[in-house]
């Protein structure tokens, strides 16, 4: 009959432990979001400096009415 009565002290600890971790990670994305905004602003920059770039390059080589649809980073 001594476990039974644990089932609620054992809920009590589950339940304390979820709502821990759930803190924990909302935490750790929240910074995370924060961190990006904050330091992920200089490569939009160059982003656009690097558009600007290729740009003129295409038109000096292949003339004024080429144009530059897309392109994309190759790692």
């Amino acid at each position: 009959m001594e476990e039974i009565s644990n089932i609620p002290i054992l809920l009590n600890l589950l339940i304390n432990g979820m709502i821990t971790v759930f803190f924990v990670l909302f935490l750790v994305y929240s910074l995370g979001k924060l961190i990006i905004y904050f330091f992920d602003s200089e490569t939009v920059s160059e982003d656009s400096e690097l558009e600007d770039v290729i740009n003129k390059k295409v038109k000096d080589i292949a003339g004024d009415n080429a144009e530059v649809v897309s392109f994309r980073k190759l790692d």
